[in-house]
C-alpha cells in the first residue's frame, strides 16, 4: 500500500513540475509572422504616420491612456518593435516607457526612453477601455491571425472587438 501511495504521489509531484517549467509557458497559439514588407502592414504603418496629429490631439498626458509603437534596436544590433506607454510630449520628441521587452537584447534595460514623434509606427489610444482608437498594425495581426491559425483565441477576439 506505501508503495502504490508513493508511486502516486511521485506521479502528481512530476505532472504538476511538467505543468510548472513547461506546461504554462507554452503559448496557446503559435507565433504569428507577418513579413513587414505585407501589404497590409505597410498600409498600416502609413495610416498611422498620418494620423499621429489625432493621438496628439487624444493624448493628454495621462499615462496609460496611449501607447505607441516604436523601432528599438538591441544590442545585437537587431531593430526590434517595441509598444511603450507615452509619457508626455516636448516638441517633436515623446518620452516613453517600454511595456514589451526585447527579444534580441541582453544585459539591464532602462525602459525610459526619448523618440523622435517621426518614429512611431503604430499608436493606440485605451482611454475608453470598451473602445479604442488607433492600433492599425493590431488590426493586421488579428486578420492574419485568423488566416494563419483559422481563428483567434476567445482573449484575442475579445481584444479584436474594442478596434470596432
Amino acid at each position: 500500500m506505501k508503495t502504490l501511495i508513493a508511486i502516486v504521489v511521485g506521479i502528481i509531484i512530476v505532472r504538476i513540475a511538467w505543468w510548472w517549467f513547461i506546461g504554462r509557458n507554452r503559448s496557446a497559439m503559435p507565433p504569428l509572422a507577418i513579413d513587414n514588407n505585407d501589404p497590409l502592414m505597410i498600409e498600416a504603418r502609413r495610416k498611422a504616420a498620418e494620423s499621429i496629429p489625432q493621438m496628439l490631439s487624444l493624448f493628454n498626458g495621462e499615462e496609460g491612456s496611449t501607447r505607441v509603437k516604436i523601432p528599438f534596436v538591441s544590442n545585437s544590433g537587431e531593430t526590434e518593435h517595441l509598444w511603450a506607454d507615452l509619457l508626455r510630449v516636448q516638441g517633436s520628441t515623446i518620452h516613453v516607457r517600454y511595456l514589451t521587452p526585447p527579444v534580441s537584447h541582453t544585459g539591464r534595460l532602462e525602459r525610459l526612453h526619448a523618440h523622435a514623434i517621426g518614429e512611431i509606427e503604430d499608436w493606440v489610444y485605451t482611454k475608453d477601455p470598451k473602445r479604442y482608437v488607433g492600433g492599425y498594425s493590431l488590426r493586421v495581426m488579428f486578420k492574419r491571425g485568423r488566416e494563419q491559425w483559422g481563428d483567434l483565441p476567445p482573449e484575442l477576439k475579445e481584444e479584436e472587438a474594442k478596434y470596432g
